[in-house]
């Protein structure tokens, strides 16, 4: 048997307050033909919101799936189920009447039929009022009975408190100028009062006072009485370097310091470990070596050997000098069997070359 939704019994009440959620509650019950209620049964229902008339514009549209109860009551908040189209909560209550459109599917789906439209009356207008009362836009000049404001100056001079003569009340414009002053532990304060520093503690002697103010902790005379006995002058003498008063010494590293033989001219040094070394090609590796610090006056003559920690026994080419000059001169690096070789095997192996330089 075909079943219809008939709506004996609607309850429209507002659920609008200062929290969320906002809603019209409506309630139903579902009979078939004979006028048996539904019971326990799923019913699909649409709700539409329309403006102006029963047959007018949908403003707002939802969906619904309640279950009638024992009584074939069923009971939804329109503005709460699920949304067709619009927003609840933009409608604008102030510009309706608003009717709603009641469409139903007493088997649960959404083949919906139009089963009616009832004019919504006052109680759901509560939303407006709501929204009203809060409507003031914020701007002054929106608001009614608005107070008088002054605009001049002149128009404040009769009760604003403000001085409006150059002349103060006792016609004196300057004793109201003070001074402070201490004597003693006394502080004043002209034409006003005095107070005791006396009780401030800890307080200051006049001695601390007086020390204080004269030399501010810097300073002002020389403790030992010598204003030059600071004074300090560099020296050198074979490989070492002294401060005078003092000061302590310390020996001039390689490569710059001079041989201590009768022989001038001679210089000697080694390159850091692993250090300074380039790739030349696929089987050479390189170094420069600076001799700046031995002030050569011209080319000396140079002579190297290779150190290390391992394997540099397999090169050949550490004692061909290549480009001397009285600043430096470059060494080339082969090994003995012409594999390739690089950089980062003379940082294992540690590689390093020493050198000495004879001038002329």
């Amino acid at each position: 048997m075909k079943k219809l939704l008939f709506i004996c019994s609607i309850l429209i009440t507002l659920n609008a307050t200062a929290q969320s959620p906002e809603g019209i509650n409506y309630q139903a019950v579902v009979r078939d033909p004979a006028g048996a209620t539904i019971t326990n049964a799923p019913v699909g229902l649409k709700l539409s919101l329309l403006q102006s008339s029963a047959t007018g514009t949908v403003v707002y549209e939802e969906s619904f799936a309640p279950f009638s109860n024992d009584f074939g009551l069923v009971n939804v908040v329109f503005g709460q189920g699920t949304v067709i189209s619009g927003s609840f909560t933009t409608v604008d209550w102030s510009v309706g009447p608003y009717f709603i459109e009641v469409a139903a599917d007493v088997t649960g789906g959404s083949s919906y039929s139009v089963l009616g439209t009832q004019q919504l009356m006052s109680v759901p207008y509560a939303l407006y009022a709501k929204s009203a009362e809060n409507a003031f836009s914020g701007d002054y000049n929106d608001l009614t009975n608005q107070p008088v404001l002054p605009t001049l100056t002149s128009e404040l001079t009769n009760d604003s408190g403000f001085i409006t003569s150059p002349d103060d009340a006792d016609a004196d414009p300057t004793n109201e100028l003070q001074d402070i002053t201490l004597s003693g532990s006394t502080l004043t304060i002209t034409g006003g009062s005095s107070v005791d520093l006396s009780t401030v503690n800890p307080p200051l002697t006049e001695a601390q006072v007086d020390a204080y103010v004269a030399n501010n902790g810097y300073l002002t005379t020389e403790v030992d009485g010598s204003n030059t006995n600071e004074l300090q002058t560099l020296s050198i003498s074979g490989n070492s370097i002294t401060l005078s008063n003092g000061g302590g010494t310390v020996a001039v590293p390689d490569p710059v310091q001079l041989s201590a033989g009768g022989r001038v001219g001679m210089c000697a040094g080694s390159t850091a470990s692993g250090a300074g070394w380039t790739s030349y090609n696929s089987t050479t590796i390189q170094i420069n070596v600076s001799t700046a610090g031995c002030a050569f006056a011209s080319t000396p003559q140079y002579f190297t050997s290779i150190g290390g920690l391992g394997s540099h026994f397999e090169l050949v080419g550490a004692s061909a000098i290549y480009s001397p000059s009285s600043n430096g001169f470059t060494v080339y690096l082969k090994k003995n069997d012409g594999s390739t070789v690089s950089p980062a095997d003379a940082v294992s192996g540690g590689w390093y070359l020493n050198w000495q330089g004879i001038g002329n």
